[in-house]
């Protein structure tokens, strides 16, 4: 389902395919790096875990909003540590959506990397970002609450039916 919902936002954005996005889930007051694809090692490691507001992810998730960054070097929303791994990886232009419900706390980020700096994007595109943002948010959600939480019952039950 990650890797679905990042194809969706490749495919929304309709822009030079690039293969390099990446989805992070919201834990613990932190973002962390689950899916990533196309991106360097040094990317992944530098923001495996994004627990402060120096990058836009971090502001988008904390803002539950769609975020477009046009030009990563001349961005104000990076610390220039962020903003140089980013460039290193060979990403310019970086749309981002919160996956959550429309009211509430996102759950994660979807975020599609590109080689050069974005144009504006459609009242269209916009909208089909946020559904997917939603769709996604609404999965993960379920996802939490049914997978998550019932694991440890069912290993309980597992093992006290063994003895």
């Amino acid at each position: 389902m990650l890797s679905a919902a990042l194809n969706r936002v490749l495919e929304i954005i309709q822009t030079e395919q690039t293969g390099m996005g990446n989805v992070q889930l919201a834990e613990s007051g932190r973002l962390r790096m689950v899916r990533p694809s196309g991106l360097a090692r040094e990317f992944t490691s530098f923001f495996a875990f994004v627990d402060q507001q120096t990058t836009s992810c971090a502001q988008g998730a904390e803002q539950r909003r769609q975020v477009t960054v046009r030009d990563v070097a001349t961005e104000d929303a990076f610390d220039e540590g962020s903003r140089q791994v980013i460039l290193r990886a060979g990403s310019r232009g970086l749309p981002q959506r919160a996956a959550g419900p429309r009211a509430g706390v996102a759950i994660g980020m979807v975020s599609s990397h590109h080689e050069r700096p974005l144009p504006g994007f459609s009242p269209a595109q916009l909208r089909a970002l946020e559904t997917s943002g939603v769709m996604l948010g609404r999965w993960l959600s379920r996802h939490r609450r049914t997978v998550v939480l019932d694991a440890p019952a069912h290993l309980h039950t597992a093992a006290t039916a063994q003895r």
